[in-house]
């Protein structure tokens, strides 16, 4: 009998013991790689990552192509926001510079009043001095026949005939003629009543004037940007209290006018009235 050949084991074989002979066979290894293993088709677009590479947090993955329809990401717009936001400043600050140019051309004042009592009346030129014409009586005398009789005169301005620069004049007038019917204490009382209103002159820019029996004119302290005379004169048995003020329109701020021309109209008036 032919001798037996030994079994052939592939190469990749390994030995082993046998337990029941004690000798030593060799038993077929499983391949750790499979040599003609088939390899599963990648799809388009789409590329393994390279070696080590981790997917960042919310980063699209390699290969990832962008739905058709969507195009470039979009432009800031901070060019256009700041253009607008310039434009509505710009609107404003006409709106505000257009106002204030409406109001520098307005004109003060209103209707042409109501026709003045006698104790009231002023003449054309005293009037155009003063920039007024429109006349309004605050407090008419009264009718009794015994008392102090108490006037109160106003003169305002006519829109459209005065000027834009606002001025009013006002005055007081009160009569002690027929206080009581002794006349000595009539012009007594008159004399007080003028003693205790230049009282409230103190601390005040104030001379007295050449007209009437006493007369003097103060200046009040007053904002910058008003005018501000009064003059206090008696004649007699009347006592009369002078009130000139306004101011000049500005574009920006008003101002006070010069207090000269503010104490030349007061003398105007206290003579004018003086003189009836």
């Amino acid at each position: 009998m032919p001798a037996a050949s030994p079994i052939g084991w592939p190469a990749d074989c390994s030995a082993r013991t046998d337990r029941t002979t004690g000798g030593t066979v060799t038993a077929p290894q499983h391949p750790q790689h499979p040599q003609n293993r088939p390899q599963q088709a990648q799809q388009p677009g789409y590329g393994p990552p390279p070696p080590g590479y981790q997917q960042p947090p919310g980063a699209q993955p390699p290969g990832f192509h962008q739905p058709p329809g969507y195009g470039p990401p979009r432009k800031k717009r901070t060019g256009l926001v700041i253009g607008i936001v310039v434009g509505v400043v710009v609107l404003v600050l006409a709106g505000v510079v257009g106002s204030m140019y409406l109001s520098y051309l307005d004109e003060p004042g209103g209707g042409p009043g109501t026709d003045p009592i006698a104790q009231c009346v002023l003449s054309d030129e005293v009037k155009s001095q003063a920039h007024v014409s429109s006349f309004r009586l605050i407090q008419a005398p009264t009718d009794a026949k015994k008392g102090m009789k108490q006037t109160h005169c106003a003169w305002e301005q006519t829109k459209g005939e005065d000027g834009r620069d606002p001025r009013r004049l006002s005055f007081l007038v009160y009569d002690f003629t027929t206080f009581s019917d002794k006349p000595d204490r009539n012009l007594d009382q008159a004399h007080d009543n003028y003693g205790s209103f230049t009282s409230y002159a103190t601390g005040e820019q104030a001379k007295t004037l050449d007209i009437g029996d006493e007369s003097m004119i103060l200046i009040p302290a007053s904002p910058t940007d008003l005018t501000e005379v009064n003059l206090l004169v008696r004649k007699g048995t009347v006592l009369w209290n002078i009130r000139y003020q306004g101011r000049d329109k500005g574009f920006f701020t008003d101002s006070g006018f010069p207090i000269a021309d503010a104490e030349a109209v007061a003398v105007e008036v206290a003579e004018e009235l003086t003189s009836k």
